[in-house]
């Protein structure tokens, strides 16, 4: 079967990697960036992509595309990015970046709140832009342009996320490919925030958090993906479908709407020297 490997999932605040974190907004670079980064191609076989902030604060990528990190940096998803070069979205790269008051122990991240977890990613949004900008000479504008998006709602016999049932634990959102085919969405102490990041990867649309659900949430849906809507082959296994598997397993919703959604047009980039 397809693409059985297990798929790190790049999030914002969503966290699977390494330890918790990333996410960016846009903001002028300089002094605000890494004091040290490595970056140099990935190795062909490396495996699955992967990014994320090591206790002390060192930024790491493997096997990740300079498009990924784009859609890190400024919050969109890939359907919002637009334009550039065709390698953006086929080298793949490892990245290590260190230093610039970027500093936390592991007990320090383990034991962040959801409020704290927002504002050490606010810092990582300056470095990394900064990065992109620094050593890959990135240059982009917004656009809006109308597009159904969704909103998630509770659906109407209420949601079923359950409260986390270990504090001690790292936040993490992953999402894997299992034997099946079928995806597999799996959270600990994890915002509805981050789900909306990976649902909306999954549909290909902007996903609005409506629930009013505030807080961490364990939960797990295992759903049968739409290659209509992702464009990445045929599926291959019977099984709800995403909008059918939130309803029946976590007790949310997904409402369609169209209105104006925030694209990311590419104006340049160039492709990084090894170091």
């Amino acid at each position: 079967m397809k693409n059985k490997k297990r798929l790190r999932v790049v999030g914002i605040l969503a966290i699977a990697w390494v330890s918790p974190l990333l996410c960016l907004a846009q903001t002028a670079h300089g002094t605000s960036g890494f004091e040290v980064a490595s970056i140099k191609p990935s190795d062909p076989g490396s495996g699955a992509m992967q990014i994320g902030v090591a206790p002390g604060g060192v930024f790491t990528a493997k096997n990740v595309t300079v498009k990924a990190l784009i859609g890190q940096a400024f919050e969109v998803r890939d359907f919002q990015i637009s334009g550039g070069p065709g390698w953006l979205d086929s080298e793949r790269y490892d990245i290590v970046a260190k230093g610039n008051g970027m500093s936390a122990s592991e007990d320090e991240l383990r034991a962040m709140t959801s409020e704290q977890r927002l504002a050490f990613k606010q810092q990582l949004v300056l470095k990394l832009q900064s990065l992109l900008a620094d050593r890959f000479q990135l240059k982009v504008h917004r656009e809006t342009r109308e597009l159904t998006s969704y909103d998630l709602v509770i659906a109407k016999n209420g949601q079923k996320l359950q409260p986390p049932k270990d504090e001690g634990i790292n936040p993490g959102l992953t999402v894997r490919r299992g034997d099946t085919g079928q995806t597999e969405v799996t959270g600990r102490r994890t915002s509805v925030d981050s789900l909306t990041r990976i649902l909306s990867n999954q549909v290909g649309r902007t996903v609005t958090d409506k629930t009013g659900l505030k807080g961490d949430y364990d939960f797990k849906m295992s759903f049968t993906p739409d290659v209509g809507l992702q464009g990445n082959g045929d599926s291959t296994t019977d099984g709800p479908s995403i909008f059918t598997a939130l309803q029946e397993q976590l007790g949310l919703r997904l409402d369609s709407r169209r209105g104006p959604v925030e694209m990311l047009v590419i104006d340049s980039a160039t492709k990084a020297s090894e170091n």
